[in-house]
């Protein structure tokens, strides 16, 4: 026994420790109804529940799809937007000189669609930029739109004309973030094109003290902030903790960005520091 549980010890010291990947898209080779298709086959995940589910709503949109082209034809795929709980997939289907397309933004976490306002706000700004969220499909670097029903997605949107209405708190499971600490002052840091920046400073709000962002640009603003203290079971009031600011740049250029903690009601701040934030 002893002699086996040594042999299970070293083999779990042996196992590789996987960080969260990309989910794996394989390519099925099949059917759909009297049409030939290369389906996107979800595997790997961590839920197998929702990723049958992915893989139904997949083959329905092919075979509602193989129909608008006359029942024949064949049916392929792109993959537009890939990460750990995240796929959004477009299926064009093909008959002679018909095509059609479809769109699925899939949620591996739920096995069902998710749509715009499940990351962004619903607001006047968001409607400008995509029209009806119906048309919307996710991609890597932004939002594609199509102009007409059962049209190729073509347009591209990108984030960080959008990216002042995100939801933060599902900010990081669809877009990527620079994330920085006091030690950016006098630096300069380059953004993913999200324009999002999460910065991580010590801060104590029950002192009345925050942190405050000047630029003198509005292509920056600040979008949501959180405070945690070090531990969870210290209640003690007045403990010292970590203030996450996300500020989000929703045009490319070169921004001097200054940081002050300090009293709201007082001109005076406590500490400050300046760095430079590239959007491209």
């Amino acid at each position: 026994m002893k002699i086996l549980l040594t042999a299970l010890f070293c083999l779990c010291l042996c196992l590789p420790a996987f960080a969260d990947q990309q989910t794996t898209v394989l390519t099925e080779q099949t059917t759909v109804g009297k049409a030939s298709a290369s389906l996107p086959f979800i595997d790997g995940s961590n839920d197998t529940v929702s990723e049958k589910q992915a893989n139904a709503l997949i083959r329905t949109a092919a075979s509602r799809l193989i129909k608008e082209v006359g029942g024949q034809g064949s049916v392929s795929y792109k993959v537009l937007l890939n990460r750990p709980s995240l796929v959004a997939l477009q299926l064009e289907a093909a008959n002679g000189g018909r095509k059609a397309y479809a769109g699925l933004n899939i949620d591996l976490t739920t096995g069902k669609e998710f749509g715009v306002t499940d990351f962004f706000v619903d607001n006047d700004s968001v409607k400008a930029a995509l029209g009806a969220y119906d048309n919307v499909l996710f991609g890597e670097q932004g939002l594609y739109l199509r102009s007409e029903k059962g049209g190729e997605y073509k347009t591209l949107v990108p984030y960080r004309e959008v990216v002042g209405s995100m939801r933060i708190g599902e900010a990081g499971r669809l877009l990527q973030l620079a994330k920085v600490t006091a030690n950016a002052a006098g630096k300069t840091v380059t953004l993913p094109e999200s324009g999002l920046l999460a910065l991580k400073l010590d801060s104590n709000p029950s002192t009345g003290y925050g942190w405050e962002l000047s630029c003198a640009s509005p292509a920056v603003s600040k979008v949501g902030s959180s405070f945690t203290i070090p531990s969870a079971n210290d209640t003690r009031v007045g403990v010292p903790g970590v203030e996450i600011l996300v500020l989000a740049v929703t045009q490319p250029g070169t921004y001097q960005v200054r940081m002050d903690y300090k009293r709201s009601w007082e001109k005076l701040s406590l500490q400050s520091f300046s760095f430079t934030v590239v959007a491209k």
